[in-house]
């Protein structure tokens, strides 16, 4: 038993050294300069209500989770319920993005984390709800010299009753 332990400690020994040893993904300060420009470029194109230039910013197989969950299959579908979405309740939105951090995950993908504030969403009834407040996450993958969005992970702050009001949660 006292032998089965010690190959457990130095496999894990070894594992953990290895993992240390690997060195941190990074991407140039040109290449993350662009994955931020992805983000700018959505909110612009939220912001004019040009879905098609917004769809042009996703892969052709993107993912698109939004705020209440519903999945999104590809750069078509994303490009058609944003469309929708446009077309009535988002017709007079107004996104600002702020807080954007770049995740390097290898030198060909990052994470491009953004916080965002909308208002003018119209909700179903066509009255005007308050501000809302959240953050996007937006994997981005190199696709020859351009970045484009692999998958995206939208998500409304909702404050809770028994957490404190701070940001950073």
């Amino acid at each position: 038993m006292k032998d089965l332990m010690l190959l457990v400690a130095a496999l894990l020994t070894g594992t953990v050294n290895a993992m240390a040893a690997e060195p941190v993904p990074r991407v140039s300060v040109a290449d993350a300069a662009a994955i931020r420009q992805v983000g700018v470029g959505l909110v612009d194109d939220w912001n004019r209500h040009d879905m098609k230039s917004f769809g042009s910013l996703f892969a052709d197989d993107a993912q698109f989770v939004n705020v209440i969950g519903l999945w999104w299959h590809s750069r078509a579908e994303i490009q058609k319920e944003h469309e929708a979405l446009h077309a009535t309740r988002m017709r007079t939105s107004h996104l600002v993005a702020s807080d954007t951090f770049v995740q390097p995950l290898d030198a060909g993908a990052a994470v491009l984390l953004m916080r965002w504030q909308l208002t003018g969403d119209t909700g179903i009834d066509g009255i005007t709800l308050p501000m809302r407040r959240g953050v996007m996450s937006l994997v981005t993958v190199r696709t020859g010299s351009n970045w484009k969005i692999a998958s995206a992970q939208n998500t409304d702050i909702i404050p809770l009753p028994n957490l404190p009001p701070t940001g950073s949660h």
